[in-house]
């Protein structure tokens, strides 16, 4: 582990970076100068229009931030393997040589909001593990694989989680169980690297890459997606008073994420939440 050296070029891949933490995210990467020069490759199924204006203001008169945005959706699993195979082809030959991969794996939906025995459509039920979990895993071990095979660079997967991941939520039963599975493929993917860094240290092999990986839970964000849950009707009479006051700024949580990952003194496979992190 150890802190990012100005200068060092990364190749930066956000999810879901068309609105809410996302945009945040790569606005925060764009602002903080320690981590330039940097690629950015924002994916969203939503227009990325407003993000790419926000960067491009940024942006104006550095050369050292480029960006290429992508409209895909990451829930349609036929074409997903095609798709990003598009996303990466675009940016072969169209940065400097990159010394470091981080990917924020950032999209997903809140699906059913209600009693889970109340959701009794198998079509939604499949559309959205798709997108939250089925993608996110492919996501992940693409990019890592990639990394690790092609690249030879250090990699930082970082997997956008949630405390629901770890305490379940009465009327979010499916949103909990999607963010539980990624936070624990998270986990897995840390633990199986760790014995595999310590069986290449044995054996002198001098690869540059590595794998790190977090699982961050941003706190409860003022989005449309907290929108979404204070107006559905089904939402559980407990949860109503957390999201009846003013919630965290999506920008503050990604200037807390953007800074943890600067000093890279976090334990591989960790789940740590904002609110731990700003009162520490």
């Amino acid at each position: 582990m150890s802190s990012i050296t100005k200068g060092n070029h990364l190749l930066l891949f956000v999810t879901g970076a068309s609105r809410g933490l996302g945009r945040a995210i790569a606005q925060a990467f764009a602002q903080y100068e320690a981590w330039h020069p940097i690629h950015f490759v924002l994916m969203a199924r939503s227009d990325l229009a407003t993000t790419s204006r926000m960067l491009q203001s940024t942006m104006r008169n550095k050369t050292n931030m480029t960006m290429h945005t992508h409209a895909i959706d990451l829930s349609d699993l036929d074409q997903l393997d095609s798709r990003l195979d598009v996303v990466l082809d675009s940016i072969s030959g169209a940065t400097k040589p990159f010394d470091r991969v981080i990917f924020i794996n950032n999209h997903g939906s809140l699906g059913h909001i209600g009693p889970c025995i109340d959701h009794a459509s198998l079509s939604d039920l499949r559309s959205n593990i798709d997108l939250n979990v089925t993608s996110c895993f492919f996501m992940s071990t693409k990019i890592a694989q990639l990394a690790r095979d092609v690249w030879n660079v250090p990699c930082i997967i970082v997997n956008v989680s949630s405390l629901v991941a770890l305490q379940p939520f009465p009327s979010l039963g499916l949103y909990s169980a999607t963010k539980a599975a990624r936070d624990s493929f998270h986990l897995c993917m840390a633990k199986e690297e760790e014995a595999a860094a310590a069986s290449r240290a044995n054996n002198a092999h001098n690869d540059a890459w590595s794998l790190r990986v977090l699982n961050y839970a941003p706190g409860p964000l003022e989005t449309d997606m907290s929108e979404t849950i204070r107006a559905a009707p089904h939402l559980d009479a407990s949860l109503k008073p957390h999201y009846d006051k003013q919630l965290v700024d999506p920008n503050d949580s990604a200037r807390v994420l953007v800074d943890l990952l600067a000093k890279d003194d976090f334990e591989s496979g960790s789940h740590l939440d904002y609110f731990d992190l700003v009162q520490s």
